[in-house]
């Protein structure tokens, strides 16, 4: 009836499916391997970025903290007059810290500070203010930088 037909291998035919489903194997995992390293090193690059400082934010904060306790320790009740009142009767309008400073303008009713990195002007930012229920806020509505700045 039927025939059973005995089939002569090769030597080494199955040697060749072997190497082929090991190299795939091979090639899987160093394509995972490359992703796991480019994840990690996304990772790094972002904790790089989280972490760095801006040079200015140290002396921004000085100098705002330093105009918050000027006016408040001046001005009795804080609104907008009173503040512009002040800082129109006031001869020495400019607060330094080291060697940057804000000072106030009288034309625009809006603060000036003045930053400089190494002794070197490095940026200038304008600031408006609003009081709200007795707190002032500023707000940067203008900033320029020194041509080819710092960095």
């Amino acid at each position: 009836m039927f025939r059973t037909r005995e089939r002569k291998s090769k030597k080494g035919f199955i040697l060749v499916y072997v190497l082929f489903a090991c190299s795939l194997c091979f090639l899987i995992v160093l394509g995972v391997y490359k992703m796991e390293i480019l994840i990690r090193n996304n990772d790094l690059k972002l904790q790089q970025n989280t972490m760095k400082v801006d040079i200015i934010q140290k002396p921004r904060e000085f100098l705002l903290t330093e105009l918050d306790e000027n006016i408040y320790k001046n001005v009795s009740s804080i609104s907008e007059e009173e503040v512009k009142e002040f800082f129109n009767t006031t001869t020495s309008t400019a607060i330094k810290c080291d060697d940057n400073l804000v000072k106030y303008i009288n034309d625009s009713n809006c603060f000036l500070a003045e930053y400089y990195v190494n002794h070197k002007f490095y940026k200038e930012e304008l600031y408006e203010y609003k009081i709200i229920n007795g707190s002032i806020f500023y707000g940067c509505i203008d900033y320029s930088y020194k041509k080819g700045g710092i960095k």
